[in-house]
């Protein structure tokens, strides 16, 4: 009884250590990319975002009320972490556990990944704590379906889905695992539950056209290459550390007990690398993508490493050095000047200030880069905005009240293309720019082609009509408008461009400007251009202001040439 108590101080220390360490490392260490994207929407809360649900949003707002910096954004991710490791712990079944605390924690360190969300806010960072959540409520559910596990059972469920929509894939493998589920009316319970305190965030996705799912679906970009299987596979034993072949070796071990709850986390691990190695084939994966398995891979493991002594030895010696390599690069992180390579977190303030010099101070319009608006407008505090073409991809800033913000401004255009004066430097990216006076673009016009297909086939030029929509409650200067039609391959590769010169918009009242919340027939003819790359398949017409590329305002039309 002595032996457990003093470990239980033990378990304490640790917890408290780990809290130390990752609030001074959140504090000494300069914000990734993703961070500042997210602390920009922190600005704003809402019940969803272009990109994620909103959980990461609060996470930062809360702990922006007790610090300022890089704390202000990552303090409620430095006290969550300790919470998900004392979950972790709990959904452990092991007798002899409080008499392995130092293992335990060793083996916490030794999960490389897992480490770095006890100091960086992303949504992986609350995503991994209501899964432990979750996991605790359906452990406690297989044993005693009261009216507190289908609550909390519930609660945990939104809270994944909340935090990222990866949570859905928890929901059904646990699901998968054990389909008499479907038949049990508590489990019934408890899902509506999370379906109703989810339903805001719904709510905001219809109000706004799905912004989140429609991205989910067509983000994929790139043709497939052999690399991105072979990636995925690495990333699995990366996220892991040095100590992945006896993690990895506990786990397949696992196979040979019975139970729901560890058939649940073995169904997680092999269903997350199983999905994600099948979406390769559509595009490359990252890392922390399959983050989730990291919890019930520490869960199986534990027990079995313990009870296995040349398991526990190698552990120990793998963990071990994975626990020195993970102490030097928390310094490296935050120190450039120690570290022996560039990473997100370095230069960022002398690059900020530089820019600003550079800039005058004035507003900074960035193309193609939301990472780099909000993290330039985290250090240094002035507006910023991306604007984003077909060259890359969509964000938060596409959605209503960011353009709106820059209108009539006198702004610099900055971007990593070479045109305009060299402005600054981060690591090996050159950022050029030059100064454009009232700023005015209009991102939102809709360009609508209402064929299903395009038949090009044996024509030399081709005439067609779109429908022109001016959501604005101003007028549009027609002026400031330049057409263009966008060849693109089913991977949305942009293979050929071509600029309209000439086009007739009908019904036209005004013949300098679009009028407010006016829909219009544009007609246009047009060359086709000769030796079309034959991976091209669909068409579809952009908007472009000033040097800038076209950009989304087109749907993508199917054609046959």
């Amino acid at each position: 009884m002595k032996i457990k108590k003093t470990n239980k101080y033990f378990f304490l220390f640790y917890l408290f250590l780990f809290f130390i360490i990752n609030v001074l490392q959140g504090g000494f260490t300069q914000l990734i990319d993703d961070e500042a994207y997210y602390w920009m929407w922190s600005k704003h809360l809402a019940w969803g975002y272009f990109d994620h649900p909103p959980m990461v949003a609060l996470w930062i707002k809360i702990s922006s009320i007790f610090f300022k910096g890089e704390l202000g954004v990552r303090f409620f991710s430095t006290i969550m972490f300790g919470f998900t490791v004392f979950l972790i712990w709990k959904l452990i079944d092991f007798k002899e556990k409080w008499n392995h605390v130092h293992e335990f924690f060793l083996m916490v360190t030794s999960v490389i990944l897992f480490n770095f969300y006890g100091f960086i806010t992303v949504p992986d960072t609350p995503l991994l704590f209501f899964v432990a959540l979750f996991l605790l409520a359906y452990k406690h559910f297989l044993k005693s379906e009261n009216l507190k596990t289908i609550f909390l059972l519930g609660f945990a469920m939104a809270g994944m889905l909340y935090s990222k929509y990866h949570g859905i894939l928890v929901i059904c493998f646990v699901v998968l695992s054990n389909v008499k589920l479907l038949k049990n009316k508590n489990f019934w319970k408890g899902s509506l539950l999370g379906f109703i305190l989810f339903t805001p965030h719904l709510f905001w996705q219809y109000q706004n056209g799905f912004p989140s799912i429609l991205y989910q679906f067509e983000r994929s970009k790139k043709l497939y290459r052999i690399a991105f299987s072979i990636n995925h596979l690495l990333f699995q034993l990366l996220i892991v550390g040095l100590a992945f072949p006896v993690i990895y070796l506990a786990f397949f071990r696992s196979f040979k007990q019975k139970g729901l709850f560890t058939k649940a986390l073995r169904f997680i691990v092999v269903g997350f690398i199983v999905f994600f190695f099948i979406s390769t084939f559509k595009t490359s994966t990252q890392p922390q993508w399959t983050a989730v398995i990291l919890i019930p891979l520490m869960v199986l493991g534990y027990p079995i490493i313990l009870s296995k002594i040349k398991l526990k030895r190698w552990f120990i010696i793998l963990a071990s050095l994975n626990l020195v390599g993970l102490i030097l690069l928390r310094i490296f992180l935050a120190d450039e000047n120690l570290s022996p390579f560039k990473w997100e977190t370095h230069e960022n303030k002398i690059w900020a200030k530089t820019l600003k010099q550079n800039t005058k101070g004035l507003p900074i319009v960035f193309h193609n880069s939301f990472q780099y608006a909000a993290k330039y407008q985290f250090y240094t505090g002035i507006q910023t905005y991306s604007y984003n073409s077909l060259y890359y991809r969509l964000n938060q800033y596409d959605l209503p009240g960011y353009e709106e913000k820059m209108q009539g401004k006198t702004v610099y255009e900055v971007s990593n293309y070479k045109h305009g004066k060299l402005l600054s430097k981060k690591h090996n990216k050159l950022f050029y720019g030059q100064e454009i006076k009232n700023y005015t673009t209009f991102q939102h016009l809709k360009c609508i082609i209402k064929k299903p297909v395009l038949n090009l086939k044996g024509k030399l030029n081709y005439q067609l009509t779109f429908n022109l929509e001016n959501p604005y409650n101003v007028p549009v200067p027609i002026s400031t408008i330049k057409f263009y039609g966008i060849f693109q391959t089913k991977k949305h590769q942009i293979t050929k461009t071509i600029k309209f010169s000439k086009l007739k918009i009908l019904n036209l009242k005004n013949p300098d400007s679009l009028s407010p919340l006016a829909d219009y027939k544009v007609r246009i003819n047009f060359l086709i251009p000769k030796h079309l790359d034959p991976l091209t398949t669909t068409f579809r017409i952009g908007i472009g202001f000033y040097d800038f590329p076209a950009g989304f305002e087109g749907n993508a039309i199917k054609i046959i040439f």
